[in-house]
């Protein structure tokens, strides 16, 4: 039995062809111009053109996608996703006739958006819900897909959304690159955009230890054209880590680790604990 999904055929897109709706079977995707999309066994589908990236392999590696796996599995950042899962469910419409359709824009191994459904679902009772998330890297949208099945997760960069115009109430973007254009064309009118990223002390005392004299994180997370903010929420706690494990999965999972010498790194893992600070901007914003 075939549905309508809110994907978008990227073949057809890439010819300038506007009726590109993508129909989800059970063992594939495929739109009206009989391009067609396999799923793969954990049900996500790869929607990501060669054209949409540059050289080499897109998205996070597969080293830093399992240390972020490990690292959120553990708990650390559960404080800053229960906030986002509070601000969202604010947001959400009690009617039940309406179904919201919530993208998470960028949305690596899935811990944020598989934690968001299960509350939103849990609290926000007779309201209808479809999630979708996408992510330019495979392996991440392997993770994710193994994590929740009960949200459609596709493979595509957040420079070509795979998504319908206009088709969602709510795109989620954490720590992950933006386009305010894409953003602006696969949200409602009146839809929310809500973006999180790094405070400027967001992981000081880590980046102490790797640089000599580290800056204060700059601006990050403005939205301007085509949007109008409408809230923002700052997140700040203590992050105690317990091992040297848990410290080399942190650093792993950041840019950093890609800067910094195999010594610096050594240091840290020997650490039996350490302490740093989390500091996330959350802002949501509408669109005009």
């Amino acid at each position: 039995m075939k549905e309508k999904s809110l994907f978008q055929c990227p073949v057809c897109t890439n010819a300038g062809i506007d009726t590109n709706a993508l129909y989800r079977e059970e063992k594939r995707y495929y739109c009206e111009k009989g391009h067609s999309f396999d799923r793969a066994g954990k049900g996500y589908v790869n929607l990501l053109l060669p054209s949409h990236t540059g050289k080499g392999k897109p998205g996070d590696s597969k080293d830093m996608l399992q240390s972020r796996r490990a690292f959120l599995n553990k708990g650390y950042y559960e404080k800053f996703s229960d906030r986002l899962n509070e601000l969202v469910g604010q947001m959400i419409t009690t009617d039940k006739k309406k179904q919201d359709s919530l993208l998470d824009a960028g949305c690596g191994e899935g811990y944020y958006l598989a934690r968001l459904r299960h509350k939103l679902v849990e609290t926000c009772t007779g309201s209808n819900f479809r999630f979708y998330g996408t992510d330019v890297s495979k392996t991440a949208i392997n993770y994710a897909s193994g994590r929740d099945r009960g949200i459609y997760f596709a493979v595509g960069s957040s420079y070509h959304l795979p998504i319908l115009e206009g088709a969602m109430d709510f795109v989620l973007c954490v720590f992950a690159p933006r386009d305010e254009r894409e953003f602006r064309r696969v949200l409602k009118p009146g839809g929310r955009l809500i973006v999180a990223a790094p405070g400027e002390r967001h992981l000081y005392s880590l980046r102490r230890e790797l640089y000599e004299n580290p800056e204060l994180i700059g601006e990050r997370g403005t939205v301007k054209e085509g949007f109008t903010l409408l809230d923002q929420v700052q997140v700040e706690y203590e992050l105690y880590l317990k091992s040297g494990q848990d410290i080399s999965d942190l650093l792993k999972m950041t840019p950093y680790s890609q800067h910094i010498t195999g010594e610096a790194v050594e240091d840290l893992k020997n650490l039996e604990k350490f302490t740093t600070e989390v500091e996330i901007k959350v802002m949501v914003y509408q669109k005009l």
